[in-house]
């Protein structure tokens, strides 16, 4: 019979007896009615997942597969937090709660039921309640363990690698550089630890001869349990320090338009932000007073606004800043806010005018894509003459720094908290400025949901 017969022949078979039956395409026979042998079951795999073309009356499979959607990138993508993933944090036991509790616990747990024989029920009891402490075992569904919470923590401990650049930069600059990676590793290896040493000992007490032995063994793997998390555990005391560090961090909403203060330290940034928002900084009069990223809120005709206080920067390179003055810088770089740079003309503040002339125009430079505001606070008790210190040079020949020395940076608005001058004015460009901020992130937001649309 010619294969092209045979085929033919095929055609006319139900796909259903096809699958059911054998074939043998590449010998020219025919499938045969009421044929018992079956194929195996991966041939129904096959089937499904690879296409065939029927070549000189034998299936071959072709080059081309079912194209299956690439999902690494899918799931880095879904890995990637934003902010506000501190609040999201897990809530950490302190490392003694977590060793008493689990082996009060363990220690509740009974041998299996129906075992005569006392030694065996008691080898039985022992290796259960070491089991009890390492893992979810199908025996100790109920009880604490030791293993299973420091594998949770970190499971829901989230990579730096995958946090915002902000919270990236807030881990780095509070914590120190690589320490929050080193606790993260530590407790994991306080973890594959209590796993192996009571995986050991539980081995030991099922081979157990005698009751006694068993009872030997099961308190001699309890004290050895004990004493590594003893020894290891401040492993988990850290990471509790760290995740409450890292909660007490202020939650910036990135769709709701911010108001950053920038200047120089203990130029009255944070009396603004107590005048400005429902936030209440510390105000003293010393520098460096604000020690971290402050927040605030302002609601005006029922928008919501958010406003930061930041620490002080100084004159010096990027290099010698200390991690105060990089908080603020991370802001500014990571964060899409407005900047109210506030000027102390006075003396009061320790920074010169000329050095802050200096700090002004770099970070102005630096952040020049950012809405921009400028105010001279303590009008009150500013001199109509510049205040000139003794390690500044009062003959200068740059115009542009002897008028900043009188009035600020063209355009500055001058304000008082302390009479209230200018502050009405202050809050209206406030108003103004962060208005069109909120145009901006509309803005951005529509161009990312849609890179084609012409505006």
């Amino acid at each position: 019979m010619s294969r092209a017969c045979c085929l033919s022949q095929l055609l006319q078979i139900p796909s259903t007896k096809i699958l059911l039956n054998t074939s043998k395409f590449s010998e020219g026979l025919y499938v045969k009615a009421g044929a018992t042998k079956y194929p195996n079951l991966c041939f129904y795999r096959n089937v499904q997942t690879v296409t065939y073309a029927i070549v000189d009356g034998s299936y071959v499979p072709t080059t081309t597969q079912t194209h299956q959607p690439d999902k690494t990138k899918e799931n880095e993508s879904t890995k990637l937090e934003s902010v506000g993933a501190f609040q999201k944090l897990p809530m950490v036991m302190p490392s003694v709660d977590i060793l008493y509790s689990a082996l009060r616990k363990a220690k509740r747990v009974p041998p299996t039921k129906g075992i005569a024989n006392i030694a065996k029920r008691e080898r039985n009891r022992g290796a259960k309640q070491l089991d009890a402490l390492m893992k979810v075992s199908p025996y100790s569904q109920v009880f604490q363990e030791l293993a299973v919470p420091l594998r949770e923590y970190m499971e829901n401990f989230p990579k730096k690698k995958y946090l915002h650049p902000y919270e990236r930069s807030l881990i780095e600059l509070t914590l120190g550089d690589g320490n929050y990676e080193e606790v993260l590793r530590k407790v994991d290896a306080l973890r594959k630890k209590v796993v192996g040493v009571g995986k050991e000992c539980a081995s030991l007490c099922a081979k157990s001869s005698t009751k006694r032995d068993a009872g030997e063994r099961l308190n001699e793997g309890l004290e050895k349990l004990e004493e590594v998390f003893k020894c290891e555990g401040k492993a988990v005391d850290d990471l509790l320090n760290i995740a409450k560090t890292l909660r007490a961090m202020p939650v910036v909403d990135l769709e709701t338009p911010t108001l950053c203060l920038v200047g120089a330290p203990n130029v009255g940034k944070s009396s603004l932000v107590r005048v400005l928002s429902t936030g209440k900084p510390e105000v003293c009069n010393y520098p460096f007073t604000t020690r971290g990223i402050l927040m605030g809120h302002i609601a005006l005709n029922f928008q919501h606004f958010q406003v930061t206080d930041t620490p002080g920067l100084l004159k010096r390179c990027d290099e010698d800043r200390n991690n105060l003055e990089k908080l603020t810088l991370a802001v500014l770089s990571h964060l899409p806010t407005a900047i109210l740079y506030v000027h102390d003309l006075t003396g009061e503040c320790g920074t010169s005018p000329s050095d802050q002339f200096v700090i002004y125009k770099e970070i102005k430079q630096r952040f020049s894509n950012h809405l921009w505001l400028d105010v001279v606070s303590k009008c009150d008790i500013l001199q109509e003459a510049p205040v000139i210190f003794i390690m500044e040079d009062s003959d200068t020949d740059n115009p542009e720094l002897e008028r900043y020395r009188k009035k600020g940076p063209e355009g500055a608005i001058l304000v008082s908290v302390k009479d209230g001058k200018g502050l009405d004015e202050l809050k209206v460009q406030v108003h103004e400025l962060l208005v069109t901020q909120m145009d901006r992130i509309r803005s951005s937001k529509i161009d990312e949901d849609d890179p084609e649309l012409v505006t």
